[in-house]
């Protein structure tokens, strides 16, 4: 038997009479759980920096601290993402995202105890929960919608960018409304206990038991030239997004613009990302190539981030969607390359792991040197040089990463892309 090959109780092998109906009414509740999934993959890092100022003037609990509880969700990202397929073959996908999004639910609900030991402890749990949803949320679009991919893909990186910008823009609100800083944040908790217990509930009404066949060793992929441009490109992509959400305001801040401005600039520009994840991923998966959304979504984002730093301050606004509407076709870039370069939703998850594992460990070290580089009296020049190095490096690594071509041919011995309905055999 192919080790790729998902192993699994079929509902339609069990029930020979389904109608076309009702698995196309399981594919839309699949998609539903997805989007909601996807929404709640963001809220636990920008709600919190979003009142950080506060949190830190009554806890008192130093810069330290503050680089820590920044930096920790990106680090678990990275240390527990490659957890999560061993778990996927053992629990099945569904039963392990159900898990995992009620980890984030109680990781989020410890934020309503005001220390800052606490704090870190429920960052540390709701990073790690998310770290491994994240790497297995895009295996079920690879799963379930590979053949439409490129819309799955563009869905769901629109969601989690919603869901971003929600908490980012709601929690201050909620802080005023409920009086304090541990309420605003606990409330996010409430979006993933329901989309856990919606996850739970489509466990139930699909009638599977889906487990993914044994994996091969994780070696074999780190051998893979491929699945190295995949990383790459996660990585570094990743590597500029955190630069512009970690420091963009404090760069706006030292050419001139006020602490509110540079808050609503940032904010644009985040928002500016929800078009291009949708449409971007949609335009890759079709006939048009992926090489040249490659360099229009990095030169979009160079010039954005430019723009910003030196053009005159009247064109911000546009500055600001410029740079959000390439970011958002960057990130939809490279999820959608984990579906298109997978055999199999086994390889899948093993390149969903690999890339956002290694991928986000790196990507943690670019707003650390971004930090160095200002304390070494560098001013913004430093930093703009870094940032265009590493857009450099993510334009190669973008164009080879855009050459079709699977990730473990020799082993899969995979020749066509399977059908949305194999995943139901």
């Amino acid at each position: 038997m192919n080790r790729f090959k998902i192993e699994q109780t079929s509902y339609v092998a069990a029930h020979p009479k389904v109608r076309q109906a009702s698995l196309t009414r399981l594919l839309l509740l699949t998609g539903l759980c997805l989007l909601l999934g996807a929404f709640n993959m963001r809220p636990a890092l920008t709600s919190l920096a979003t009142v950080l100022a506060d949190v830190d003037q009554d806890l008192g609990a130093g810069r330290l601290w503050s680089g820590i509880i920044t930096t920790a969700p990106v680090l678990c990202f990275g240390i527990f993402g490659p957890i999560a397929p061993w778990l996927a073959g053992r629990l099945g996908l569904e039963r392990t995202i159900a898990l995992l999004l009620l980890l984030l639910f109680t990781g989020l609900a410890l934020r309503s105890q005001a220390s800052a030991g606490g704090l870190i402890v429920s960052t540390l749990i709701a990073g790690a929960a998310i770290g491994m949803a994240g790497v297995l949320l895009p295996v079920v679009i690879r799963r379930d919608f590979p053949d439409r991919a490129g819309i799955a893909t563009g869905l769901y990186t629109m969601a989690m960018s919603i869901g971003g910008a929600s908490a980012a823009g709601f929690t201050p609100t909620l802080e005023r409304m409920t009086g304090s800083w541990t309420s605003a944040l606990a409330i996010w908790s409430l979006p993933a206990l329901a989309t856990a217990l919606a996850w739970g509930g489509l466990t139930l009404v699909s009638h599977r038991a889906a487990r993914m066949a044994r994996l091969p060793h994780f070696s074999t992929l780190l051998r893979d030239r491929m699945a190295w441009n995949v990383t790459a490109f996660m990585g570094l992509q990743a590597g500029l997004a955190f630069i512009v959400l970690g420091w963009l305001p404090t760069l706006l801040r030292a050419r001139g613009y006020g602490g509110t401005e540079a808050g609503v600039v940032t904010s644009i520009s985040i928002l500016a990302q929800t078009i291009t994840a949708l449409l971007v991923p949609a335009m890759a998966a079709r006939r048009i190539s992926s090489a040249p959304l490659v360099l229009l979504v990095l030169g979009a984002t160079i010039a954005g981030f430019l723009g910003l730093l030196y053009a005159p301050v009247v064109g911000r606004i546009f500055w600001a969607l410029v740079l959000g509407l390439g970011q958002g076709g960057l990130f939809g870039l490279a999820l959608l390359f984990i579906s298109l370069r997978s055999p199999s939703a086994e390889a899948a998850a093993m390149l969903s792991g690999m890339s956002q594992s290694i991928g986000y460990l790196g990507a943690s070290l670019g707003p650390f040197a971004i930090g160095i580089l200002r304390g070494l009296g560098e001013g913004s020049e430093g930093p703009i040089t870094f940032f265009l190095a590493i857009a450099a490096l993510c334009t190669m690594f973008g164009l080879r990463a855009a050459k079709p071509s699977f990730v473990l041919t020799r082993s899969a011995d995979v020749r066509q892309r399977p059908r949305a309905v194999d995943a139901f055999r």
